[in-house]
């Protein structure tokens, strides 16, 4: 980093510092240090969300920061946000993407990979098929492509595949090696285990999506043994013909919540598995539903959209 860098970086090590001594007191005074570092690469929309969001108790979104530092073990919790500010330069993200630096010969935000094989499946609206890495995935050659992607300036890296945890031993090697990294994997909740937990508490960089419509029951166990172990982690949620009415209703963001998952990515293309897709009527709907909740519900959601989507934020298609 350079010495401008290395004191913004200072500072916000202090504000972790400050917040984790007394969140819900301290946020509000951490949008002055936002105001002051990068209040001018912020547009008037960003910097009223994270307002509201730092200084509204009422706000969903506020909600979920405080109940990340009462849920989440302290270490895990500053490495995290460590990582996506300093060195993922997530406050950098708007102004980035206003510059239109978010463009092809430029890292992406996050790369997926799957560390048992090359994906082929090419799935529509997936990410995989547009910034997958995709070479025979031993232990160097996952190291190799990490570094490289580093030192473009991405440092968010989804494992992907039916089970990426089945070589747990190398994808915790990789995110002890790559601290400065936040890795995140689609998991099957059989492989969420008390050694697992362990090692997740180790490295502090590794969150899992469990992946809920593989097994309700074991889903729950794995759940409660991740929020035991005061890990953060969020759920995986295959949406299809079948199942499109009763996913992202209130009711299903009240139990993901209730059950302490931080995150939900709704995938809406067959990105594991092989049940059918919902139909472009049914994908607007669950779309528009997500969307709305996002407004008011204490869970970062994430839409995997297949095809063109109707929000502007994202026109070409992708996670917004």
């Amino acid at each position: 980093m350079y010495i401008p860098a290395r004191l913004r970086a200072f500072g916000i090590a202090r504000a972790l510092d400050c917040l984790e001594r007394d969140p819900d007191n301290n946020l509000p005074k951490l949008m002055e240090w936002v105001d002051k570092y990068a209040g001018g690469k912020l547009s008037p929309p960003y910097r009223d969300l994270l307002h509201r969001a730092m200084t509204d108790p009422g706000n969903n979104w506020n909600q979920l920061i405080r109940s990340m530092y009462s849920d989440i073990d302290s270490q895990v919790l500053k490495k995290l946000f460590e990582n996506f500010i300093i060195h993922g330069g997530l406050l950098d993200w708007p102004a980035r993407k206003a510059e239109g630096r978010f463009v092809q010969g430029e890292a992406p935000w996050s790369v997926i990979i799957d560390p048992s094989f090359p994906c082929t499946m090419g799935c529509g609206g997936c990410g995989a098929s547009i910034f997958g890495v995709r070479p025979t995935m031993e232990f160097d050659s996952l190291d190799e492509e990490i570094d490289a992607r580093k030192a473009k300036g991405c440092h968010l890296f989804i494992f992907s595949g039916g089970d990426p945890l089945a070589r747990e031993v190398e994808i915790i090697a990789l995110c002890n090696k790559h601290t400065d990294c936040v890795f995140a994997a689609f998991t099957p909740p059989a492989a969420v285990t008390p050694t697992l937990c362990a090692d997740l508490l180790r490295v502090g960089n590794l969150f899992p999506a469990i992946q809920v419509d593989e097994d309700p029951q074991d889903a729950q166990r794995a759940a409660d043994l991740l929020r035991e172990s005061r890990l953060p982690f969020g759920v995986a949620c295959r949406c299809t013909a079948d199942n499109w009415q009763r996913v992202a209703t209130e009711e299903y963001y009240d139990r993901v919540i209730s059950v302490g998952a931080k995150f939900c990515w709704f995938f809406t293309c067959p990105a594991y598995g092989g049940s059918p897709s919902p139909s472009q009527e049914q994908l607007l709907d669950l779309h528009n539903r997500i969307q709305a909740f996002r407004k008011t519900k204490p869970l970062l959601t994430l839409d995997f959209w297949d095809g063109p989507s109707p929000s502007e934020a994202a026109p070409q298609g992708g996670t917004i």
